[in-house]
Parts: structure tokens; sequence; C-alpha cells
């Protein structure tokens, strides 16, 4: 393939697709390609102008939701121009190797039908940032593992190796179904959440919100039926001050904040090995294979 330049949209509620599309970005520039990242919220929110003619190499990244990607990444899709036979990449972020996240299907299709030819998809498993919190040692491999697996697969891409995950019936049916439901399920979500005494209003919360879904009115911060279920608010506000009213299992008490743990150096990333028994014995399997 021809390329110069490289442009990476990508969606990411907590940062772990951002930090993964940073590592990809990074081993580009690093062949010597001009990369530059695209949030699609800045796209949506008309803070960036959507050009795609920039590029000779397009790549699209989200998290997995429900075996697939959010609502606001297929609404970012549905904005993208008509174009013909694009070269196109694409990689998601999951908290378990599980079915392979989902099926690839309903993004893949959701390009292809606008003209961009994605022939690579990558899986890379994150920590879960829902319902519980990883153990620091396995936070720390499944970047380490991300490292890895994202230095092979942009060589991959590079060289124009097809690698598209195979999705069999009942995968895509599956998919669907979660898919749908999680999409309405994001909004009954949002509409739940609550502040607690100790929110000072900052007003935090509303500027990082993807979708504009809070506002403030009367001293108090309101939350209306646009969340995406990204979970960024829960986990940036500086008073952990936001809850939800009955679906508050799904929030990490100690909060999300992987920088920390790849920072620092003495959590040693060895949880997972050949002997792991239990729920995550299939990991294994994901992080020897490269």
């Amino acid at each position: 393939m021809n390329i110069q330049n490289i442009g990476i949209f990508y969606f990411s509620g907590t940062g772990n697709t951002k930090l993964v599309a940073n590592l990809f970005a990074n081993e580009f520039k690093r062949k010597g390609f001009s990369t530059k990242l695209i949030p699609i919220e800045d796209v949506l929110n008309k803070k960036l102008a959507l050009s795609i003619s920039d590029y000779d190499l397009l790549g699209f990244g989200h998290p997995v939701h429900a075996f697939s990607a959010p609502k606001i990444f297929f609404d970012f899709l549905d904005r993208l121009p008509n174009i013909e036979d694009k070269k196109t990449f694409t990689f998601k972020t999951a908290g378990d190797p599980l079915c392979y996240g989902g099926s690839t299907s309903l993004v893949r299709k959701h390009l292809s039908k606008k003209g961009y030819k994605v022939f690579h998809e990558s899986l890379i498993v994150m920590p879960a940032n829902v319902m519980f919190k990883y153990d620091d040692s396995l936070i720390k491999q499944l970047y380490e593992v991300a490292v890895k697996k994202v230095k092979r697969r942009t060589k991959e891409i590079l060289l124009g190796k097809i690698n598209l995950q195979k999705n069999n019936l009942c995968l895509k049916i599956g998919t669907y179904l979660f898919n749908k439901a999680e999409s309405n399920g994001a909004s009954y979500f949002g509409k739940y959440l609550i502040t607690t005494d100790s929110c000072n209003l900052c007003g935090k919360c509303i500027r990082e919100c993807p979708t504009g879904n809070i506002s403030i009115s009367n001293e108090k911060i309101i939350f209306g039926n646009k969340c995406t279920f990204c979970m960024r608010c829960v986990y940036i506000c500086p008073e952990k001050a936001i809850s939800n009213k009955y679906m508050n299992f799904f929030v990490i008490k100690e909060g999300y904040n992987i920088q920390n743990v790849i920072d620092d150096p003495k959590i040693k990333g060895n949880y997972i090995t050949h002997k792991t028994k239990g729920f995550f014995k299939h990991f294994y399997k994901y992080m020897s294979e490269f």
C-alpha cells in the first residue's frame, strides 16, 4: 500500500480505547508515518471538521458494549461520507476475550456500505470498567500484552495483511440482540444517574460528556436521555459524587484509572499463567497468541 498519512478515529469512555489508539498511533509514527488521532465526539460535536480525504489509511476504534460498538460510534459511522475503496482497519477493546468480544459484522457492514474497505480487525482485551475491578497485576499484564499485540497488528496492517474476524451466525444474532438491548438500556442508565451532596457543581461532567447529556438547572446536575453508558462522568468526578439510583452495581466503588496502574513500577504484570484456574483461565489463550 502507498501510505503517507494515517487517520485514527476512536471513541473512548474511560480511557481504554484511547490508550490503545495511542499505542497504534505511536507505533505508526515510530515507523515513519504521519498519524493523527481524532476523538469521534469532537466530530459529532462539531469541534473538528470531518476530513477523510486527508488520509491514505483509516483506522476506527471503539470499546465493546454488549458484544458490539456503542450507539455513539454508529452515529459517527452514519455521518461518514461515501468514498470508494478506502483502505480501513478497525480495533475494539473489551474486558474479556470471551466470544472475541462479539461479532464485528455490524461495524464492518456500516463501513463497507459507504465504501470503506475493512481488511484488518483487532481485538485488544483491556481491564473491565464496570461491575468489578480487576487485580492491579492483571491490569498491568493486559496493558503489557496490548503493547505487544499492537506492535504485531501494526506490522500486519502496513503489510496489507487481511485479518478479518470470523463471525458465525450465532455470534451475529447474539451481537445484534445484545446491542439493541444495550442501546435502549443506556438511556435508562443515564436517566437514573444522580449526584450526592458532595457535588460542588464544578461542571467537569458537563464538559466531558460525549453526548451532551448533562446540564445544570437550578443549581442541580441534570442527566438526560442521551447517555451512551460510557461511565466517563462517574469515574472522572473529583468528588465521586455521581451514582445510579437503581443500577449502581455497574459502578466500581474504587473508581477506574488505568494510567495509575501503568505508571506504578511496583506493580508487576504476572497475574495470568499457564497454571491459572477459575474465571480468568480463558484469558491465557488470548495472552499467548500474537
